[in-house]
């Protein structure tokens, strides 16, 4: 089965339908009246939400996903009866530019303790990544967390120190270290750390799978299980971690992947 570009409903606003690597694709499933399906990608479950167009899946697309045919599991129940099919969409090329940095040297070759204490880090941050809540958020748009430069986009091919690395999973606003961080929208903090990379940070679900990740932070204000409301001070920014310099490091993910946080601003649609 192969489904168009959705028509975007008039009841929630949905993020931009920008189908490539690092983007999101939204995909229709069914009418309104569906029963509600299990949707999974690449083994990982799917956001879904009822509107006035239909049922939608709104899928992150990880940055080193290749153009073609990707492939959505359903699963659905129909009385006793359970079914099991698949569905298919397009996904477009994208190439983003390089950005060479110079880092701490400590980043680059880190100590035995710094590798064992990054493996722990990264247990936490997988933990967090996958979080389910099986409500549906109310609206996809997003606040950004505090006003400043945009000083690094989403998706740049980091060169630290002359060597390629990974690629940047979020966008970087510049802004002094003490500035209040605020909540992109309601939601429930799921963890918070202090990271060997990441430094002070701050995850927040929004339902079924939709997070976002505030990172590199001086100062945290609130703990795991807090419902925070849009615009709730979450800490201050700083320059914790792996950084050339105090900002704020502004991640969302969909069903566990990074995808373009501008994707959900009120100001790029």
């Amino acid at each position: 089965m192969l489904f168009s570009a959705v028509a975007f409903a008039q009841d929630i606003t949905l993020p931009r339908h920008a189908p490539y690597p690092g983007g999101v694709a939204v995909v229709k499933l069914g009418e309104a009246n569906s029963h509600p399906l299990d949707v999974t990608y690449d083994g990982k479950r799917v956001l879904t939400v009822k509107t006035a167009d239909g049922l939608l899946a709104v899928v992150g697309l990880p940055l080193e996903t290749q153009p073609g045919p990707q492939t959505l599991q359903i699963k659905a129940r129909e009385g006793a009866l359970k079914l099991a099919y698949a569905t298919t969409f397009e996904v477009k090329p994208k190439t983003y530019p390089a950005q060479h940095l110079k880092i701490s040297s400590r980043f680059m070759q880190p100590s035995a303790d710094d590798i064992e204490r990054n493996e722990r880090d990264q247990i936490a941050i997988a933990r967090a990544k996958a979080h389910w809540s099986d409500d549906a958020p109310a609206n996809f748009t997003l606040d950004l967390p505090a006003a400043g430069p945009l000083s690094a986009r989403f998706g740049l091919r980091r060169v630290l120190n002359g060597k390629e690395s990974s690629s940047h999973a979020g966008l970087d606003v510049a802004i002094g270290t003490g500035t209040p961080l605020r909540a992109a929208a309601a939601g429930r903090v799921i963890a918070t750390g202090d990271y060997f990379y990441s430094g002070k940070s701050v995850f927040v679900d929004h339902g079924q799978g939709f997070i976002t990740l505030y990172i590199h932070m001086s100062r945290i204000d609130v703990k795991e299980g807090d419902a925070v409301a849009r615009g709730a001070t979450l800490g201050l920014s700083g320059a914790t971690g792996r950084v050339t310099g105090p900002h704020l490091h502004w991640s969302v993910l969909l069903n566990g992947v990074y995808v373009d946080p501008e994707l959900f601003l009120k100001a790029a649609r």
